[in-house]
């Protein structure tokens, strides 16, 4: 077992001498009840899913970090959304992964971009989660983690579709197909389909933003409210515009938790990741697709 903690974690502290934990069921229905595009999963798909997650937390490394306490709740919660994109792939995919890291809230990392100049840009900003390549593990923020109701916001699910995207190398917004899973997608058409969805969603994006005030900034909250309105229209977080990679881990969890305005506004994208993950998010749940027009 691989879990370091300050004394919170009991479940899994108390199973440290066994091959592999099993998640007690009052916890198990506890995690999913706070979980609820899970609800649309029948028994079969979340006793896989309790399982991989079992196999997750054995392989990994849990750690609370910057004085966060974790729980077994807290590490059961973030495993299920970890293990949902590889329902049906396999965990595997995670191989390249040192293991979670736990913060309280938003952490601070060092940021670099190089504009159109060729100036390279260098800063501190506060991000809720990060994904590192090159074996690294998976940061997340608690308090960003813990707020499942934002619609098609989900950190847990992007940062581990960034690590589906490492699986190669540097993400790019082109995962790795597999034959035994993947035979009927074709690498030219993803890159086709999801680069025109990427320049489309960026032009919508540069829309937005032009209609900004010449003094925006994000932290006047007047500032903030205006800017979360106008992007309320998107089908997508406007983060997904930053890089094809972004764009890709954010489309992947929007079509996990709130998958209708993906399907409305890209319909092809949505079918690819279908294909990919192998499931369907919209597929005898009973929800009707939304009359709201998207990006239009």
């Amino acid at each position: 077992m691989n879990i370091r903690d300050n004394g919170a974690m009991q479940w899994l502290k108390n199973l440290l001498f066994r091959d592999k934990p099993s998640i007690p069921d009052t916890l198990w229905q506890a995690c999913v009840a706070r979980l609820p595009f899970l609800d649309r999963l029948d028994d079969a798909d979340l006793a896989r899913l309790k399982a991989l997650c079992e196999d997750l937390l054995h392989r990994k490394t849990v750690t609370g970090a910057g004085g966060f306490l974790l729980s077994d709740e807290i590490a059961v919660i973030i495993a299920a959304q970890a293990c949902l994109p590889v329902l049906n792939l396999s965990l595997d995919l995670y191989d390249d992964m040192a293991g979670i890291i736990v913060y309280p809230d938003a952490f601070i990392i060092p940021q670099t971009e190089v504009d159109e100049a060729g100036v390279v840009h260098e800063w501190q900003e506060p991000v809720s989660g990060e994904a590192i390549d090159a074996g690294g593990a998976v940061v997340l923020s608690w308090e960003d983690a813990e707020d499942v109701e934002v619609p098609g916001y989900n950190v847990v699910i992007h940062e581990f579709a960034h690590k589906i995207d490492m699986t190669t190398g540097v993400p790019n917004g082109y995962p790795p197909f597999f034959p035994d899973w993947h035979q009927n997608l074709d690498a030219t058409e993803w890159r086709d389909v999801f680069s025109s969805a990427y320049e489309d969603f960026h032009e919508h994006v540069e829309l937005l933003e032009s209609r900004l005030p010449e003094d925006f900034d994000d932290t006047i909250d007047a500032h903030a409210a205006y800017y979360d309105e106008l992007a309320a229209d998107l089908p997508l977080d406007p983060y997904a515009a930053r890089h094809p990679a972004e764009f890709f881990a954010v489309a992947s969890e929007a079509f996990f938790v709130h998958p209708e305005p993906l399907a409305l506004a890209y319909p092809d994208v949505f079918r690819l990741l279908k294909a990919y993950y192998r499931q369907d998010p919209l597929a005898d749940t009973g929800r009707t697709r939304p009359q709201e027009r998207y990006l239009h």
